[in-house]
């Protein structure tokens, strides 16, 4: 399985672009840890991110997020959607929804974006406290209502945490009276802003009991809903966690994709695997020096996951027998967690025989 899946033909299918770091919001929860005024220094002029338009069609990529910070800050997020949309790419956009008026949601239409992910943490109260401003919950909803009106099809994420878990149950409701068009369901890691706020941070124990609310969620088809990279692995839920159309017959993990089908262009220029590895350690390279085929393409590059050995499993992911495929679940999660891939302790399998090792011990 594993040599099917390394001769997968490395390209940059999807690409999720940070426009800018500046935000509007300075989230509890935020994995960069920016917001308030923070920034990654210096970033790509328009002339510059256009070329790199161009770079990322040439290798084959088809799928463009437009990310942040909150992107819609970003003077030119318009004119790159419609670039990237008149190459070919499906182009979507990602928001807290505060910058979305009845104007901005006539423009994200006719800029070509097919799809907008809106960011919900919870119900009204649980909400305006991670994302710190007490008009937050509203303005997703009138985004919703913004953004629907001009037949735009909108995504609802969702980050889990401490505070929204048991919120759950009540969230599918909410989000199935929107009606949205997907509910994409994803673990919160303590990276950033979230390794400050212990009272949000997932226990690995709390994540099986997460995937068997998606599970069920799925069963009860009120809303599409979808799991995020983070959520996973090889356990009983794993077909019906994964499953979709798109998949077809690959209704598992099959590792990581940074750096194989994947690649994230921060505000400054630096390309990573994967945009949410917030750490210098993965930035390959930086699109005012170098072409993105060059940093792409670079022998040894992204040696994390292209270059991934069983003997890299370690920590929680030590000895695995479905590691060799598997490659220790999210890296943005292993990050999070311990400071290095390849050892993630939320994994759901794993968390299920740790416990049934300790009943063991017990008995």
């Amino acid at each position: 399985m594993l040599e099917i899946l390394q001769n997968i033909k490395l390209r940059p299918k999807n690409c999720v672009w940070e426009l800018t770091a500046r935000c509007n919001l300075h989230c509890r929860h935020c994995a960069s840890g920016l917001g308030a005024g923070r920034t990654r220094g210096e970033e790509l002029t328009q002339e510059e991110r256009l070329r790199v338009c161009r770079e990322l069609k040439d290798l084959g990529c088809e799928h463009v997020t437009l990310s942040g910070g909150e992107a819609l800050l970003d003077k030119g997020w318009a004119a790159l959607a419609e670039r990237s949309h008149a190459l070919g790419m499906y182009v979507s956009l990602i928001t807290n929804g505060m910058a979305v008026t009845d104007r901005t949601a006539a423009e994200i239409r006719s800029a070509g974006i097919s799809l907008v992910g809106l960011s919900l943490d919870g119900l009204e109260t649980t909400h305006n406290y991670i994302r710190r401003h007490p008009r937050s919950f509203a303005a997703v909803c009138a985004a919703f209502a913004r953004l629907t009106s001009q037949g735009i099809l909108v995504n609802i994420v969702t980050h889990v945490n401490q505070m929204n878990l048991h919120e759950l149950p009540a969230m599918e409701d909410f989000v199935a009276s929107l009606p949205a068009n997907l509910w994409r369901i994803q673990l919160g890691s303590p990276l950033g802003s979230l390794a400050e706020h212990p009272e949000l941070q997932l226990f690995p124990e709390d994540v099986p009991s997460i995937a068997d609310f998606i599970v069920e969620a799925k069963r009860r088809n009120r809303v599409n809903v979808s799991v995020g990279d983070s959520v996973g692995y090889f356990s009983r839920h794993e077909s019906e966690l994964r499953a979709t159309p798109e998949r077809g017959p690959f209704d598992f993990w099959c590792g990581c994709s940074a750096g194989c089908l994947t690649v994230g262009i921060e505000a400054n220029g630096n390309v990573k695997g994967c945009l949410s590895l917030q750490s210098e350690r993965f930035v390959e390279g930086n699109l005012r020096t170098e072409s993105l085929k060059t940093i792409w393409e670079r022998p040894g590059g992204f040696a994390y996951t292209r270059h991934f050995k069983p003997a890299d499993l370690h920590g929680a992911c030590s000895g695995c027998e479905m590691g060799e495929i598997c490659r220790g679940g999210c890296t943005f999660m292993s990050l999070g967690a311990t400071g290095s891939p390849h050892n993630n302790p939320y994994c759901i399998s794993g968390v299920e025989r740790r416990a049934a090792s300790r009943l063991g011990k017990e008995s």
